[in-house]
């Protein structure tokens, strides 16, 4: 049970107020009283009774503050005996007031290592959770450095190593993605033939991911996209040329004249020759029967044809000597025809 504490009324004030008032009244009464016996063998009338009226009145003055001051710390002490009752039915006295003051005082003074252990467990899911966004968010190094964070400062280690994994996993896995995108660019280089472009492409790679394995034999990679090119190339030219599609063979000559070597080339003279060979034989019937037909348009084209194909021939020397006067024909047909 809650012990009740002396309280001061609040009327005791004012009642010595009061009687200090009673005092001071009684003080002045004496002075007039003093005033009205000797006063008057030293001064006028009019003097005397100013005199007199102010010490009355100073007198009254005092008597009325102080009574009404002691009639407010009745009033008050009044109001204070009616609340004692709630307050002692509440148990509210001013030791348990400062009983509680102090157990307040005492919980926002509480040291940080302490408000660590009490809200642990709640810290340990805020990083957990935090952890998993930003894996999922693809930011990885924010999250192992709150990983270590957990492990170092919070002591959950067995926690820390499972988040670890899972953070090294999903960098692996965004690493072959872009490795990935990386290599498409390359395959897109080494389908349109372009084997310089490729080969420094795999010198960007490997300084861009030096630790992922696939960069490990990229050059590699490319020699044996090229080489695997030639040898279509080769397969291409000998059906075409037993096929006798002449024009297909001499285009997939001179397509595969930029990867042959001297040594490499040795094979396919024979094969080249009886091409170039129908080739020509099929430009110059081509040519007369330009001739013969009078369309000097298409002489014209078949006859610069020997001339860029087989420069060196006798059949380019016969052309060129009629080169200019099958050109000054086209030009006359075209006019005629317009």
């Amino acid at each position: 049970m809650l012990e009740p504490t002396e309280t001061t009324p609040p009327w005791l004030p004012h009642l010595k107020l009061l009687i200090r008032a009673f005092v001071l009244s009684l003080l002045m009464l004496i002075v007039l009283r003093v005033w009205s016996r000797y006063v008057p063998e030293i001064s006028s009338p009019m003097i005397q009774q100013g005199a007199s009226a102010l010490l009355l009145f100073l007198a009254m003055l005092s008597g009325f503050v102080g009574l009404a001051c002691f009639f407010v710390g009745v009033i008050r002490w009044a109001g204070m005996d009616a609340k004692l009752p709630q307050l002692a039915a509440n148990g509210v006295t001013s030791q348990e007031t400062n009983r509680l003051l102090r157990m307040v005082n005492e919980r926002i003074l509480l040291s940080d290592a302490a408000k660590g252990i009490a809200y642990r467990e709640r810290d340990r899911d805020a990083l957990r959770e935090a952890i998993r966004e930003d894996i999922a968010k693809g930011e990885l190094n924010a999250a192992m450095a709150m990983v270590k964070q957990m492990s170092h400062l919070h002591g959950y280690h067995e926690e820390a190593d499972e988040l670890r994994e899972q953070i090294q996993l999903a960098r692996a896995k965004d690493m072959d993605l872009k490795v990935m995108e990386a290599t498409d660019q390359l395959n897109a280089l080494l389908e349109k033939q372009e084997w310089e472009k490729a080969t420094a492409e795999t010198v960007k790679l490997k300084r861009r991911f030096p630790d992922s394995p696939r960069m490990r034999n990229l050059r590699n990679y490319v020699a044996e996209a090229r080489k695997k090119y030639k040898h279509s190339l080769e397969r291409r030219f000998f059906e075409a040329a037993q096929r006798d599609d002449v024009d297909l063979a001499i285009d997939l000559l001179h397509e595969l004249d930029k990867y042959l070597t001297e040594a490499e080339a040795e094979p396919f003279r024979e094969t080249a020759r009886g091409v170039i060979g129908k080739k020509r034989d099929n430009l110059g019937v081509q040519f007369k029967l330009a001739i013969q037909d009078k369309d000097w348009t298409v002489a014209v084209r078949v006859g610069e044809q020997v001339i860029s194909e087989f420069p060196n021939t006798k059949m380019a020397d016969e052309v060129r000597g009629m080169i200019d006067v099958l050109r000054q024909r086209a030009t006359d047909e075209r006019i005629a025809r317009n």
